[in-house]
C-alpha cells in the first residue's frame, strides 16, 4: 500500500518551490572521551592549534568563492574559532581535567552554546547554531585533520531533511547541487536561513517531527510561498508543482535582470527601495540593485565584534567614526544608522558586566532605554554618528521608542553632543535628521505625537507583530500565531501610515516585511512608497512592484481589513500573487 499523501506546516524562506527525492541528513558527531597523562598535554595544545587553523584556513577557502554579504556571515566564524578566551578555557581545563583535548573542546563549546541559547532571543539563539557548526568543523579536524571535513556524497537536487541546519551545511550542499532544505527547528533569521536566501535553495524550517515522519528516496515538495511540505505527492501535485517551479525560474530570472531599473507601478507610481545592512562591506552588492540609499544600518556588529577578534572590548568613539564615515561617504543617497539596540534580551560580549538576565527580555532593559541608562556608551556613539555626518547624508534613527518622553530625551542628548561638539571645533551636519523606530504598540498609538517631534519614522515591523499578538517570534511554539498579516497588524499599519501621510511625514519600512514579495502589494495597499529591505530581496519585490497598479494593491488591502478571518486572508492574498507570477510569465 502506498505512503498516504500529507501536507506539513512550516516556515518557508522566499517564495521558491521544489521537488525532489527525500534525503534524511542525520548528522550526529560522537566525540570520544579518554584519560590523557601530564606528559601529554603540550601535545594535546598542538592538536588543538592544529585543528583550528585547519579550520580556519577551510572557511577562508570557503570566503573566496562567496559575495560580501556571505563573507561577514563566515568572517564571524574564523572569529568564534579563534577567541582567544575560549581557546585558553580549553587548554586549561585539558591540563586540570587530563583529558583529550576533541572532549574537552565539545563541553566547553556545548557549554558556551547553552549559555547563549538561553537568552531567549534572536539575535542569540538563532546564532547558536554559528557556535554548534564551530564545534563540528574543529573536533572532525581534530579526530581526522587528514580529511577535508567538507567532503561528503548525497543525490544531486534532493530535498534535504534534518533536525538543524548550520551555515556549513548550507555551503556543503550548494556546491552539490540540493533541491531544497526542510528543516525541524531554525528560523528566517539565522545564518544558515540567510545563506540558504542567498543561495535561491527552497527551504522551509519549523516542520514538526519531519525527520520522523518521512523516509530516505520518497518523493517530496516545497512549496514556500504557502509554508507547506507536501509528503508522497499525488501525479496531479507533481505535475502542477513543475510548471510551477519552471515559471517561477523564469520569473526570478527575469527579477534579476532587472534590479537596476526603478521600482515604478503600472499606474506610474514611483516605489523608493533602500537597502538594510549589517557592515560597510555589504556597500559593495547594492550597486547592481540600483540602490542609492541605506534605510537601516545595524550598529550591533559592532559591538560584538572589534577588528582584532577581541569580543569583549566596547567600540571607542574614533572605530564607530571611521566605520560610519566609509558607508555615509560610499553612498549616493542616505544613510539611516540606528543607535545601539542591545541590552536586555540581547547580549555582546563588550557588554558584559552589565548585561542583565532578565525574566521578559522582550519587555526589558534593551535599546534606547538601555542608552539613555548607559549614556557614555551612548555619548559615544552620537558623538561617531555627528563627526561622520559631514561625509554624507547620515540620518540618525532610536529604536524601542515606547513614551514620546523617551524619544525627547534621546533628542536632547543628541542636541547636547551637539553643542560639545561645538566648543570643540568638530564639525559636523548640524540639520542632521533624526527620526523614530516604530515597534511597540504604545508608539502606534501616539504616532500623531511622535511625528510632530521626528523628522522621518521607519516601522520595524519585526518587533511590532510580536508586541501587537503578545507572541514571541523566537517561540517555535508559537510559529502559528507570529502573523505580519494578522488583521490587527495590518489595522495598526494602517494607523501608522495614514497618520504620517495626513501630516506630511515621511514613514518607511525596514522590517523583513518589506523583503518578502508577497507582501509588497500589502505595504504598497496600506501607502507605504519607501521600502527597506535585504538586498537579496530587492530584484523580486522591484518585479512584484513593477506588476502592479495601487488602485489594485488598495483594493487587495481593504479586502483583507473587511474580513474577519485570518486564513481567508491569507488565500485571497495568495490568489493575488498566483494571478502575478503567471502574467510576469
Amino acid at each position: 500500500m502506498p505512503d498516504k499523501r500529507t501536507i506539513l506546516k512550516g516556515n518557508g524562506i522566499g517564495d521558491y518551490v521544489s521537488i525532489g527525492d527525500s534525503f534524511l541528513y542525520l548528522n550526529s558527531l560522537i566525540t570520544p572521551m579518554y584519560n590523557i597523562e601530564k606528559e601529554d598535554v603540550e601535545e594535546e595544545y598542538i592538536r588543538l592549534d592544529k585543528a583550528i587553523e585547519q579550520s580556519k584556513e577551510q572557511i577562508e577557502y570557503l570566503i573566496k568563492n562567496v559575495d560580501s554579504n556571505l563573507k561577514n556571515i563566515l568572517s564571524m566564524h574564523i572569529l568564534l574559532i579563534q577567541d582567544p578566551v575560549i581557546i585558553k578555557q580549553v587548554k586549561d581545563e585539558v591540563k586540570n581535567r587530563l583529558l583529550n583535548v576533541e572532549y574537552v573542546y565539545d563541553t566547553v563549546i556545548t557549554e558556551y552554546f547553552n549559555k547563549i541559547s538561553a537568552f531567549n532571543n534572536q539575535m542569540l539563539s538563532e546564532r547558536a547554531s554559528d557556535i554548534i557548526d564551530i564545534k563540528g568543523r574543529v573536533i572532525r579536524n581534530l579526530l581526522n585533520p587528514s580529511t577535508d571535513s567538507s567532503s561528503f556524497s548525497i543525490p544531486k537536487e534532493c530535498i534535504v531533511i534534518s533536525k538543524t541546519l548550520t551555515p556549513s551545511d548550507v555551503l556543503r550542499f550548494n556546491s552539490i547541487g540540493v533541491g531544497g532544505f526542510i528543516v525541524e527547528g531554525g528560523g528566517y533569521t539565522s545564518h544558515a536561513a540567510i545563506l540558504a536566501k542567498s543561495f535561491g535553495i527552497p527551504t522551509i524550517f519549523n516542520v514538526e517531527n519531519i525527520t520522523n515522519r518521512a523516509k530516505n528516496g520518497r518523493k517530496i515538495i516545497i512549496d514556500c510561498r504557502s509554508d507547506i511540505v507536501i509528503l508522497n505527492p499525488n501525479q496531479k501535485d507533481t505535475y502542477n508543482y513543475s510548471i510551477l517551479s519552471e515559471n517561477l525560474k523564469k520569473y526570478k530570472e527575469q527579477s534579476i535582470k532587472d534590479a537596476k531599473e526603478k521600482a515604478i507601478t503600472k499606474d506610474n507610481v514611483e516605489i523608493k527601495i533602500n537597502a538594510n545592512i549589517d557592515i560597510p562591506e555589504e556597500m559593495e552588492s547594492i550597486i547592481k540593485y540600483g540602490i542609492d540609499s541605506i534605510g537601516l544600518y545595524r550598529t550591533e556588529f559592532l559591538y560584538i565584534y572589534s577588528d582584532d577578534g577581541n569580543t569583549c572590548a566596547l567600540p571607542t568613539e574614533e572605530r564607530q567614526f571611521n566605520v560610519y564615515k566609509k558607508i555615509a561617504s560610499s553612498a549616493n543617497g542616505k544613510v539611516i544608522i540606528r543607535t545601539l539596540d542591545i541590552g536586555g534580551d540581547k547580549m555582546a560580549p563588550s557588554l558584559g558586566v552589565i548585561n542583565v538576565k532578565e525574566d521578559n527580555p522582550f519587555l526589558g532593559w534593551r535599546a534606547i532605554r538601555f542608552c539613555l541608562s548607559n549614556k557614555k556608551i551612548f555619548k559615544n556613539q552620537i558623538r561617531a554618528l555627528l563627526r561622520a555626518s559631514v561625509y554624507g547624508n547620515i540620518e540618525i534613527m532610536i529604536p524601542m521608542i515606547s513614551t514620546l518622553e523617551e524619544f525627547l530625551e534621546a533628542k536632547k542628548f543628541i542636541n547636547e553632543t551637539k553643542e560639545e561638539l561645538k566648543k570643540e571645533n568638530i564639525a559636523y551636519n548640524d540639520n542632521i535628521k533624526i527620526g523614530a523606530l516604530i515597534e511597540t504598540p504604545s508608539a502606534a498609538v501616539i504616532i500623531d505625537l511622535l511625528i510632530e517631534e521626528t523628522d522621518f519614522i521607519s516601522i520595524g515591523s519585526n518587533d511590532l507583530t510580536q508586541y501587537v499578538l503578545a507572541c514571541d517570534r523566537t517561540n517555535e511554539k508559537l510559529t502559528y500565531l507570529y502573523n505580519s498579516i494578522d488583521i490587527s497588524v495590518l489595522r495598526i499599519l494602517k494607523h501608522i501610515i495614514k497618520t504620517a501621510k495626513d501630516n506630511n511625514k515621511l514613514v518607511t519600512l525596514c522590517g523583513e516585511m518589506g523583503g518578502v514579495p508577497k507582501y509588497t502589494p500589502i505595504l504598497l495597499g496600506l501607502g507605504i512608497r519607501e521600502l527597506s529591505m535585504s538586498v537579496t530581496s530587492v530584484a523580486e519585490v522591484k518585479n512584484v512592484i513593477r506588476a502592479v497598479s495601487i488602485e489594485e494593491c488598495e483594493k487587495l488591502v481593504d479586502s483583507m481589513l473587511e474580513n474577519k478571518n485570518n486564513d481567508f486572508s491569507k488565500s485571497v492574498l495568495e490568489s493575488f500573487i498566483k494571478k502575478l507570477q503567471t502574467q510576469k510569465v
